[in-house]
């Protein structure tokens, strides 16, 4: 009787371990799993000076499962400063935290094979992160490797034998950037680490229900690649490195918590910004038109942009309408033909002081007016802004 139990329950176990989790989202395909010598199935351990360690440097295992293929001598570190000073394996939900990886004396462009990528401008990794409560068995250990999305890593980063990386950090000194497309630099432009697995309020009350104390599941990986030097993309070669760490919450942090994404996401979009800042009044500055229309003479112009920019506190500085051909004024219709609103057809272009961080910037706005039936329209307003560039404030002449 307790053997039949024994296997009864044994079958459920299997069973749910590949059913439960792929409810509603996919079909999960047969799982091959690496085979697991006594070497890699040694208990992981943690010392006190940060280090989350197994055997082997297969740090992270589950349940005696490797992620990819670990990292030889490569290790995860955790700190409350950017360089890893100091480090820890225990955190708070009021500090910032940081990570770093030694990868044993081997440059990171060795550790995860980018040779086979050729000369590149940049590389990337994955950041797989999930936070779940201490002692929780809820997931599914395959997931690591599923929906990914990539992490920027310069041509610097790539020649030295550790990596800086943000867990959670000073929202205002994020700078660890994620995308959804590998090969695409100017979409590097999100927080990777904890705050977008925490996003906003709804999400951080979702995630962190009550307080107490919660695990930090962190798995850094590359691609696989062919003999050609093509990702190959079988995840059980996937060069990895994992590590967790413990995170004690309080809802005393929650508005930081919660509003950490949303700041981390605005400093890099200025930081962005300030590197492509223009040092000089941008050429086509000084092709601007001059329509025949009085709605866009400065005397009534300039009162509307000021009404429009005011309401972000912003400080007019001057403005321009951009060259055009063709009709001044081109009108929008719905389905049915009838008028919706008629619209100035170049954009505004409009210099501006944005008491925030006392910077200049340069963006465009348009004007419209609504129908307003019978052939005629009502006053015209402005929308935008668009297009918006940083311009150093000496150079606004």
């Amino acid at each position: 009787m307790a053997r039949t139990l024994f296997v009864l329950i044994a079958a459920f176990a299997i069973n749910s371990f590949f059913v439960e989790p792929a409810i509603g989202q996919f079909t999960i395909p047969k799982v091959k799993l690496p085979k697991i010598t006594t070497k890699e199935t040694q208990v992981t351990m943690s010392d006190n000076d940060g280090v989350t360690k197994t055997a082997d440097s297969s740090q992270g295992m589950k349940g005696g499962d490797v992620r990819g293929v670990p990292i030889k001598g490569a290790k995860i570190i955790f700190s409350n400063s950017p360089d890893g000073s100091n480090p820890k394996t225990s955190f708070t939900s009021s500090e910032n935290i940081y990570g770093r990886i030694d990868f044993g004396g081997r440059t990171m462009l060795d550790a995860f094979g980018w040779k086979a990528m050729g000369n590149r401008d940049f590389y990337y990794v994955s950041y797989f992160l999930k936070i779940l409560p201490a002692g929780s068995n809820q997931g599914w250990e395959h997931d690591w490797h599923n929906g990914r999305t990539y992490t920027l890593v310069s041509k610097e980063e790539a020649q030295k034998t550790y990596w800086n990386f943000d867990v959670l950090p000073d929202p205002s000194k994020a700078t660890t950037l994620m995308s959804a497309l590998a090969d695409e630099l100017q979409y590097y432009n999100s927080p990777s680490g904890m705050w977008p697995a925490i996003r906003d309020m709804e999400n951080a009350r979702r995630l962190f229900p009550q307080n107490g104390t919660y695990n930090v599941d962190i798995t850094i990986y590359g691609d696989s690649y062919d003999d050609w030097g093509k990702p190959a993309g079988e995840f059980e070669k996937f060069p990895t490195v994992s590590a967790n760490l413990a995170f004690q919450f309080s809802g005393t942090d929650g508005q930081r918590i919660a509003g950490g994404y949303a700041k981390a996401r605005e400093a890099i979009e200025s930081a962005n910004n300030r590197k492509e800042m223009l040092h000089a009044m941008p050429d086509w500055w000084a092709n601007a038109s001059n329509p025949p229309e009085p709605k866009l003479a400065p005397a009534r112009l300039v009162p509307l942009i000021k009404g429009f920019i005011g309401q972000w506190n912003l400080t007019y500085m001057k403005h321009m309408i951009v060259s055009y051909t063709g009709p001044l004024w081109v009108i929008q219709k719905n389905d049915l033909g009838i008028p919706e609103y008629r619209m100035v057809s170049p954009y505004i272009y409009v210099i501006y002081k944005d008491p925030k961080d006392n910077s200049c910037q340069v963006g465009a706005v348009y004007m419209r007016e609504s129908y307003s039936g019978a052939g005629t329209y009502g006053a015209p307003y402005l929308g935008g802004i668009r297009d918006i560039q940083y311009i150093d404030c000496a150079a606004v002449k």
